[in-house]
């Protein structure tokens, strides 16, 4: 299940909780023996923090869009993916800019260059410069400039989309996915949320075919593909909730907790 706009609301400012069907309802899951799985676009320490709320203490998160994996019962990334940034940071500035940047490494945090708008709740490790940003690999950047589409709209940004096509990154160098409020996050090729909950479904021996998913936005539009039964939220846009076998209540009425009541 994806986190933001599916279990919990989408507010940015500040961490949001779970509800308590929301946590009820997974808890029944668990205590039926079925594994839990987290596969979100946020950051490490953002995932963890929502899978306490869960009251997830075993099993695996998947973060960064498939680009890192963690390990809920030893505490510790057990597995990441890189990408060396310079050339899709450079392509980026030539296409706008007004473009700035922020990185994850690990767990440290966003470092993020002068200008990149601190707007929303998060771990912040401090200011970078562009050769900083450089000297490491990493699983996951962010692009981001000046937009007026608010977060959580379910829709993709327009200027961020226009940047996007203009930096022009080869598929088989990047992975690209188009957010809501100026906000494009730039991975590994190939790395998607689905490919990030199909590494996990392997070590449960799950197939896909055995796998219910759960999401609101594009980025879940990989998972609704690859498991054999894909649930949009009731607030996605039309596109989105067009490519699930089902229509979940909105997380705004428990929608998560209402549609895993039928089966558990």
């Amino acid at each position: 299940m994806d986190l933001d706009g599916t279990v919990v609301d989408y507010h940015h400012h500040e961490p949001t909780r779970p509800t308590k069907a929301v946590v009820d309802a997974i808890r029944a899951v668990r205590d039926a023996g079925v594994p839990v799985v987290i596969v979100t676009g946020r950051a490490a320490w953002g995932a963890v923090r929502t899978a306490d709320d869960l009251g997830l203490d075993m099993g695996f998160a998947s973060y960064s869009h498939g680009a890192g994996e963690y390990d809920l019962a030893l505490g510790e990334i057990s597995h990441r993916e890189a990408i060396d940034a310079r050339t899709a940071i450079e392509r980026f500035v030539a296409a706008d800019e007004t473009v700035e940047f922020a990185v994850e490494w690990d767990l440290e945090g966003w470092y993020h260059t002068k200008g990149f708008k601190r707007d929303f709740h998060a771990k912040w490790a401090g200011e970078i410069t562009l050769e900083e940003l450089f000297a490491r690999p990493t699983g996951r950047f962010v692009a981001r400039i000046a937009s007026d589409n608010p977060y959580g709209s379910g829709t993709r940004c327009p200027h961020a989309a226009r940047l996007a096509a203009g930096a022009a990154l080869d598929v088989a160098d990047y992975h690209v996915e188009v957010g809501f409020n100026g906000w494009i996050d730039v991975g590994p090729p190939g790395v998607t949320k689905a490919s990030g909950l199909a590494r996990i479904a392997d070590y449960y021996g799950v197939s896909s075919a055995d796998t219910v998913v759960f999401g609101d936005a594009h980025n879940d539009l990989t998972m609704f593909e690859w498991a054999g039964h894909a649930v949009a939220m009731g607030q996605a846009v039309p596109e989105v909730r067009a490519a699930a076998d089902e229509v979940a209540p909105s997380v705004w009425d428990d929608g998560v907790a209402r549609v895993l009541r039928r089966w558990f």
